[in-house]
Protein backbone atom coordinates (compact mmCIF):
# COMPACT_ATOMS: atom_id res chain seq x y z
CA UNK A 1 0.00 0.00 0.00
CA UNK A 2 1.25 3.48 -0.87
CA UNK A 3 -0.18 6.17 1.42
CA UNK A 4 0.38 9.92 1.14
CA UNK A 5 -0.31 12.03 4.24
CA UNK A 6 -1.23 15.49 3.01
CA UNK A 7 -2.66 18.81 4.09
CA UNK A 8 -1.49 22.13 2.65
CA UNK A 9 -2.06 23.70 6.07
CA UNK A 10 0.67 23.19 8.65
CA UNK A 11 0.23 21.87 12.16
CA UNK A 12 -2.41 19.26 11.37
CA UNK A 13 -0.53 16.20 12.62
CA UNK A 14 0.88 14.93 9.32
CA UNK A 15 4.22 13.68 10.66
CA UNK A 16 2.71 12.04 13.75
CA UNK A 17 0.19 10.34 11.46
CA UNK A 18 2.87 9.24 8.99
CA UNK A 19 5.18 7.77 11.64
CA UNK A 20 2.42 5.92 13.49
CA UNK A 21 0.86 4.55 10.29
CA UNK A 22 4.29 3.42 9.09
CA UNK A 23 4.82 1.62 12.42
CA UNK A 24 1.46 -0.13 12.09
CA UNK A 25 2.21 -1.13 8.48
CA UNK A 26 5.69 -2.39 9.39
CA UNK A 27 4.07 -5.23 11.35
CA UNK A 28 2.65 -6.50 8.04
CA UNK A 29 5.69 -6.13 5.81
CA UNK A 30 8.74 -4.12 4.85
CA UNK A 31 7.78 -0.46 5.09
CA UNK A 32 9.46 2.77 4.03
CA UNK A 33 8.60 6.24 5.30
CA UNK A 34 9.48 8.93 2.75
CA UNK A 35 10.00 12.38 4.25
CA UNK A 36 9.03 14.73 1.41
CA UNK A 37 9.03 17.79 3.69
CA UNK A 38 12.12 20.02 3.27
CA UNK A 39 11.93 20.67 7.04
CA UNK A 40 12.78 16.98 7.54
CA UNK A 41 10.65 16.33 10.64
CA UNK A 42 10.27 12.59 9.99
CA UNK A 43 14.01 12.27 9.34
CA UNK A 44 14.75 14.09 12.59
CA UNK A 45 12.30 11.77 14.35
CA UNK A 46 14.19 8.73 13.01
CA UNK A 47 17.52 10.15 14.21
CA UNK A 48 16.14 10.54 17.72
CA UNK A 49 14.35 7.18 17.81
CA UNK A 50 16.93 4.53 16.99
CA UNK A 51 15.35 1.21 16.17
CA UNK A 52 12.23 2.29 14.30
CA UNK A 53 10.66 -0.77 12.65
CA UNK A 54 10.80 0.91 9.22
CA UNK A 55 13.34 2.82 7.14
CA UNK A 56 13.11 6.59 6.63
CA UNK A 57 14.51 8.48 3.63
CA UNK A 58 14.36 12.14 2.71
CA UNK A 59 12.99 12.93 -0.74
CA UNK A 60 11.62 16.51 -0.76
CA UNK A 61 11.40 16.71 -4.55
CA UNK A 62 8.76 17.75 -7.03
CA UNK A 63 9.13 14.60 -9.14
CA UNK A 64 8.54 12.29 -6.19
CA UNK A 65 6.01 10.21 -8.14
CA UNK A 66 8.66 9.17 -10.68
CA UNK A 67 11.61 8.81 -8.30
CA UNK A 68 9.62 6.72 -5.84
CA UNK A 69 9.47 3.87 -8.36
CA UNK A 70 13.22 3.28 -7.86
CA UNK A 71 12.63 2.67 -4.15
CA UNK A 72 9.66 0.31 -4.44
CA UNK A 73 11.35 -3.05 -5.19
CA UNK A 74 11.33 -5.20 -2.05
CA UNK A 75 8.87 -2.97 -0.20
CA UNK A 76 5.39 -3.95 0.92
CA UNK A 77 4.27 -0.48 2.03
CA UNK A 78 5.30 3.16 1.56
CA UNK A 79 4.09 6.16 3.57
CA UNK A 80 4.86 9.68 2.32
CA UNK A 81 4.94 12.61 4.77
CA UNK A 82 4.40 15.88 2.89
CA UNK A 83 5.13 19.54 3.62
CA UNK A 84 2.61 22.31 4.20
CA UNK A 85 2.23 24.85 1.43
CA UNK A 86 4.42 23.26 -1.26
CA UNK A 87 1.81 22.42 -3.88
CA UNK A 88 4.30 20.88 -6.33
CA UNK A 89 5.65 18.31 -3.84
CA UNK A 90 2.18 17.53 -2.49
CA UNK A 91 0.82 17.14 -6.02
CA UNK A 92 3.59 14.66 -6.80
CA UNK A 93 2.89 12.71 -3.60
CA UNK A 94 -0.79 12.47 -4.51
CA UNK A 95 0.16 11.15 -7.95
CA UNK A 96 2.38 8.50 -6.35
CA UNK A 97 -0.20 7.29 -3.82
CA UNK A 98 -2.87 4.63 -3.86
CA UNK A 99 -4.44 6.10 -0.73
CA UNK A 100 -4.46 9.69 0.53
CA UNK A 101 -5.03 10.57 4.18
CA UNK A 102 -5.78 14.18 5.10
CA UNK A 103 -5.35 14.68 8.86
CA UNK A 104 -7.25 17.63 10.27
CA UNK A 105 -8.03 18.92 13.74
CA UNK A 106 -11.70 19.70 14.52
CA UNK A 107 -11.20 23.46 14.68
CA UNK A 108 -12.96 26.11 12.61
CA UNK A 109 -9.69 27.46 11.18
CA UNK A 110 -8.53 23.99 10.10
CA UNK A 111 -11.88 23.24 8.48
CA UNK A 112 -11.84 26.65 6.77
CA UNK A 113 -8.37 26.00 5.30
CA UNK A 114 -9.21 22.52 3.98
CA UNK A 115 -10.59 23.56 0.58
CA UNK A 116 -7.20 24.18 -1.18
CA UNK A 117 -6.08 20.66 -0.21
CA UNK A 118 -9.29 19.11 -1.52
CA UNK A 119 -9.03 21.14 -4.74
CA UNK A 120 -5.47 19.88 -5.28
CA UNK A 121 -6.58 16.27 -4.73
CA UNK A 122 -9.35 16.73 -7.29
CA UNK A 123 -6.92 18.32 -9.75
CA UNK A 124 -4.42 15.45 -9.54
CA UNK A 125 -7.07 12.75 -9.21
CA UNK A 126 -8.26 13.50 -12.73
CA UNK A 127 -4.82 12.35 -13.93
CA UNK A 128 -4.01 9.66 -11.36
CA UNK A 129 -7.12 8.29 -9.60
CA UNK A 130 -6.61 7.48 -5.93
CA UNK A 131 -8.68 7.13 -2.82
CA UNK A 132 -8.78 10.10 -0.43
CA UNK A 133 -9.91 10.11 3.19
CA UNK A 134 -10.13 12.81 5.84
CA UNK A 135 -8.94 11.78 9.32
CA UNK A 136 -9.98 13.78 12.36
CA UNK A 137 -7.06 14.17 14.78
CA UNK A 138 -6.66 15.77 18.20
CA UNK A 139 -10.32 15.17 18.96
CA UNK A 140 -11.44 15.90 22.52
CA UNK A 141 -13.87 13.25 23.70
CA UNK A 142 -17.57 14.17 23.87
CA UNK A 143 -17.11 17.75 22.71
CA UNK A 144 -19.18 19.87 20.36
CA UNK A 145 -16.16 20.58 18.12
CA UNK A 146 -15.75 16.94 17.18
CA UNK A 147 -19.44 16.48 16.38
CA UNK A 148 -19.59 19.76 14.44
CA UNK A 149 -16.49 18.85 12.40
CA UNK A 150 -18.08 15.52 11.43
CA UNK A 151 -21.27 17.28 10.35
CA UNK A 152 -19.35 19.78 8.21
CA UNK A 153 -17.05 17.16 6.66
CA UNK A 154 -19.96 14.84 5.86
CA UNK A 155 -21.13 17.43 3.33
CA UNK A 156 -17.73 17.86 1.65
CA UNK A 157 -17.42 16.19 -1.74
CA UNK A 158 -14.38 14.48 -3.23
CA UNK A 159 -13.17 12.72 -0.09
CA UNK A 160 -14.62 10.37 2.49
CA UNK A 161 -14.51 10.95 6.23
CA UNK A 162 -13.04 8.02 8.13
CA UNK A 163 -15.07 6.63 11.01
CA UNK A 164 -11.84 6.19 12.94
CA UNK A 165 -10.48 9.28 14.64
CA UNK A 166 -7.49 10.12 16.80
CA UNK A 167 -8.16 11.43 20.27
CA UNK A 168 -6.21 14.32 21.76
CA UNK A 169 -3.61 12.44 23.81
CA UNK A 170 -0.58 13.68 25.69
CA UNK A 171 1.30 10.54 24.60
CA UNK A 172 0.92 11.57 20.95
CA UNK A 173 1.76 15.22 21.58
CA UNK A 174 5.06 14.15 23.16
CA UNK A 175 5.82 11.19 20.88
CA UNK A 176 8.41 12.91 18.67
CA UNK A 177 11.64 10.92 18.69
CA UNK A 178 10.08 7.81 20.21
CA UNK A 179 9.22 4.40 18.79
CA UNK A 180 5.44 3.95 18.52
CA UNK A 181 4.28 1.42 21.10
CA UNK A 182 2.27 -1.72 20.57
CA UNK A 183 -0.76 0.28 21.73
CA UNK A 184 -0.69 2.32 18.53
CA UNK A 185 -3.82 4.53 18.31
CA UNK A 186 -3.43 4.62 14.52
CA UNK A 187 -4.05 0.87 14.20
CA UNK A 188 -7.79 1.50 13.97
CA UNK A 189 -7.13 3.97 11.14
CA UNK A 190 -5.06 1.41 9.25
CA UNK A 191 -7.68 -1.30 9.82
CA UNK A 192 -10.38 0.91 8.32
CA UNK A 193 -8.20 1.91 5.35
CA UNK A 194 -7.36 -1.71 4.58
CA UNK A 195 -10.99 -2.77 4.87
CA UNK A 196 -11.92 -0.04 2.40
CA UNK A 197 -9.18 -1.14 0.01
CA UNK A 198 -10.39 -4.75 0.13
CA UNK A 199 -13.95 -3.60 -0.54
CA UNK A 200 -12.94 -1.41 -3.50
Amino acid sequence: MRIAIINLKGGTGKTVTAVHLAAALAVQGRTLLVDADPQGSALSWSEEAEGLPFAVVGLPVRNLHTRLNDLLPGLTHVVVDTPPGDRAIVRSAIAAAEVIVVPIAPSIIDLDRLRPTLDLIAEVDAISPSRAFVLLTRVRAATRSGRLAREILADVGGVALLDAQIALRESLSTSFGTIPSGDNPYQIVLDELMAKELAA
